[in-house]
């Protein structure tokens, strides 16, 4: 059961997300205030879908006083916004939010986060993993430390810059457009220097090149 919660900009994709998801039941949609919590909590939904300037009260203090509460075990907030910033994903994040993606995400995005919050995971947008990784490792540049060298000997140059950019938070279609190459291309890169370095998934293909020093940190100037 989904709870919209927000501007007519997230109104409008509704119609259109519901229609494409049949098993998405819409129970209600407010512009925001107080209406939007007290409706959580008398309709207990699964997931509830806020825009970070929600009237009223924002979509982050909003979404603070129903992930905080103690009737509201069990439901999840995926929050919306039109441009992504530090500031709103980490703060939204630390009120509890599950997701966090732009309010122009196709469809189809919108769907596989509100079902993957559903299931208790959590979903966010590229460029609001980017923005967490920006905060987590500051100041990361593509590293030549010895460990990385001997980790990462076996890759083709290519490979490396290109696994080097999945570490830095970059997806496919960020480093296709960065390095002028086609989707295909990168995607291709990439599996084969999971397969070169025996790592069965992206995510440990990053973990894998923080921990060897192929992304490093700075030093302050």
């Amino acid at each position: 059961m989904l709870l919209v919660y927000g501007q007519d900009s997230v109104h409008s994709r509704i119609g259109q997300l519901v229609a494409d998801a049949p098993d998405i039941e819409l129970i209600a949609a407010v512009e925001g205030g107080m209406d939007g919590v007290r409706l959580a909590r008398s309709l207990r939904p699964d997931v509830v879908l806020v825009h970070v300037h929600s009237a009223g009260i924002d979509g982050i203090e909003a979404s603070r006083q129903i992930t905080h509460a103690p009737w509201a075990t069990g439901i999840r907030v995926v929050m919306l916004a039109d441009v992504i910033t530090e500031t709103w994903v980490l703060g939204a994040l630390n009120s509890g939010v599950s997701g966090f993606l732009e309010v122009e995400s196709g469809t189809e995005a919108l769907v596989e986060a509100i079902k993957a919050v559903a299931r208790g995971d959590a979903h966010l947008s590229p460029a609001a993993t980017r923005c967490v990784l920006d905060r987590v490792f500051p100041l990361t540049h593509i590293s030549g430390s010895d460990e990385a060298e001997e980790r990462f000997g076996d890759l083709t140059p290519r490979e490396r810059e290109m696994v080097s950019l999945a570490a830095l938070g970059l997806d496919n279609k960020q480093i296709s457009d960065r390095l002028i190459v086609s989707h295909l291309t990168v995607k291709t890169h990439i599996n084969r220097a999971m397969i070169k370095l025996n790592v069965r998934s992206r995510a440990q293909l990053v973990a894998e090149a923080h921990r060897k020093g192929l992304v490093g940190r700075r030093s302050e100037e």
